[in-house]
């Protein structure tokens, strides 16, 4: 059944009040409106492929975020390889108990390392790690929904990831093939005076 409704002449009076007063809101925020569709794309410019990579780069120094989704999107879109985020930032009580594991991937409460990467997690004492200042981040491919630590391109991985200014733990003489990092020309241990310092908003110190 059809129910049709035919306003009377107050109705239609109320009806016409009411697109007036919608026709001068929607004037008044029509430049909002107009950046609405701008601020859609540069949200979407602010994400990858992967819940789990865009958690974690959240977690990352402001200084470095877009960077990290351009490279992982970069990766995507030129050579079909889906990267995954599998570290950001850790802070230095993490870093200290992921430094303790035994070089056997056993750690001191007989737990197995956070994954089955052929190199160390890590050597670095906490402070020393870029990674306790949100200045790096490791990653993985990820194929056929597993983590391909194993991987032959590895190298073309740390070749495009320099592209966006990263350093690459790959070229280090104790390669570390998932990690990058940026700097900003500043030694961890110049962080960490900066952090101890109290230079720094939470875990993120001032770069400048």
């Amino acid at each position: 059944m059809k129910i049709k409704f035919t306003p009377n002449n107050y109705g239609k009076g109320v009806l016409a009040i009411l697109a007036l007063i919608l026709t001068l809101i929607l004037f008044k925020k029509n430049k909002t409106l107009n950046q609405l569709p701008m601020k859609a794309i540069n949200y979407v410019k602010a994400l990858t492929w992967d819940y789990h990579s865009n958690r974690r780069i959240q977690t990352l120094h402001p200084a470095i975020r877009q960077y990290v989704v351009n490279f992982i999107n970069h990766m995507e879109e030129n050579f079909n390889i889906t990267l995954r985020v599998t570290s950001a930032l850790r802070t230095w009580e993490e870093q200290e108990k992921l430094y303790l594991q035994d070089k056997d991937g056993i750690d001191n409460n007989g737990n197995g390392l956070i994954d089955e990467r052929e190199e160390d997690v890590t050597n670095a004492k906490p402070g020393e790690s870029y990674h306790n200042y949100g200045l790096a981040f490791d990653v993985v491919e990820i194929k056929n929904g597993k983590p391909l630590w194993k991987n032959p391109n590895w190298g073309l991985i740390g070749k495009e990831g320099k592209k966006f200014l990263f350093t690459w733990g790959g070229d280090w003489k104790r390669a570390d093939r998932p990690h990058f990092h940026q700097n900003f020309s500043l030694h961890h241990s110049e962080l960490a005076k900066r952090y101890r310092a109290g230079k720094r908003d939470g875990h993120y110190v001032h770069l400048s």
